[in-house]
């Protein structure tokens, strides 16, 4: 196999995983408890911003891109473990306002207008997040130690990112399975009946959400440990309503439906039409993109 093709299967398959340990931690929250979360990549972007400063250095006046530094250029595994927590906080102070109702309506809008807000404040600050100009030259675990070539270290990186999805998956399993489980689907199925019975609906809410946020903001971190950089422009509303489908498509509150769906939606749909000729305007991609999942949604 050519190293081009080596390279494009272990960077399909670092997506893969980033975009497995994001289903995953939306299933929690819209899956099993039914919140919809239209603000979910705020928490990857939150994640991945942590991870890219922790490890960046610090910042001067003089540097080509500004950020809030955190002074220290942290080994990987504390800037992914300060990106799940960067997440789970961003996701305690939103739930704090937008779960206050159990309307399910309500927590949407609120959600989505949160979604806009960050995505337009992070855009606009060069100050804080270097605007639209985002982040890069950010290290990548291990590269300068190990010294390998592109596609051997790509390799490499799948090893990484399928550890990090085991280690996910069985917190997952741990917090779904059993009658914890079976309590979180009666709050998506009936919160006020569950409510009636003893249940702490917004305590059960609450505790699922910063989990998802914390998960979310792992898998925003070992994309950005891959790619080396992080660009606001990646983070728009869009990239949410596509793990929706994903997670529509393998059913909702089934673990393995989430792999079934990213693997169909976000690899094989979106990524597909990356690679498709060239057509039209540059725009036409994009536009591909959208509609596939908008049918795929309607089907």
């Amino acid at each position: 196999m050519s190293a081009a093709w080596q390279f494009y299967i272990s960077t399909l398959l670092v997506y893969l995983g980033v975009n497995v340990i994001a289903g995953w931690a939306l299933n929690l929250q819209f899956g099993y408890v039914g919140i919809m979360t239209f603000c979910f990549v705020v928490f990857q972007a939150a994640g991945a911003y942590v991870a890219a400063v922790s490890t960046l250095g610090p910042s001067s006046a003089a540097d080509y891109q500004h950020y809030i530094s955190l002074g220290a250029t942290l080994p990987w595994p504390v800037a992914f473990v300060l990106a799940g927590i960067a997440g789970g906080l961003l996701a305690f102070i939103i739930g704090s306002f937008a779960l206050r109702s159990i309307a399910r309506g309500l927590q949407a809008m609120v959600m989505i207008i949160v979604a806009i807000i960050a995505l337009d404040i992070v855009s606009q600050d060069v100050g804080l997040f270097n605007g639209d100009g985002g982040l890069s030259s950010i290290p990548k675990p291990f590269s300068g130690a190990l010294r390998l070539g592109l596609v051997n270290y790509g390799w490499f990186y799948v090893g990484i990112t399928a550890a990090i999805c085991g280690v996910v998956y069985l917190v997952v399993h741990r917090v779904t399975s059993g009658p914890y489980g079976r309590r979180l689907r009666a709050v998506r199925e009936n919160p006020t009946s569950a409510a009636s019975v003893g249940v702490n609906v917004r305590k059960e809410t609450m505790i699922v959400f910063v989990v998802g946020g914390v998960l979310a903001g792992i898998s925003g971190a070992v994309l950005v440990g891959y790619i080396g950089a992080w660009s606001t422009g990646a983070w728009a509303v869009f990239e949410t309503f596509a793990y929706f489908a994903a997670l529509t498509v393998g059913g909702l509150g089934n673990n393995a439906g989430a792999v079934l769906g990213v693997a169909v939606v976000l690899t094989g749909i979106l990524q597909g039409v990356n690679y498709l000729p060239i057509l039209g305007t540059g725009e036409l991609i994009g536009a591909l993109q959208e509609m596939s999942l908008g049918i795929l949604l309607v089907f």
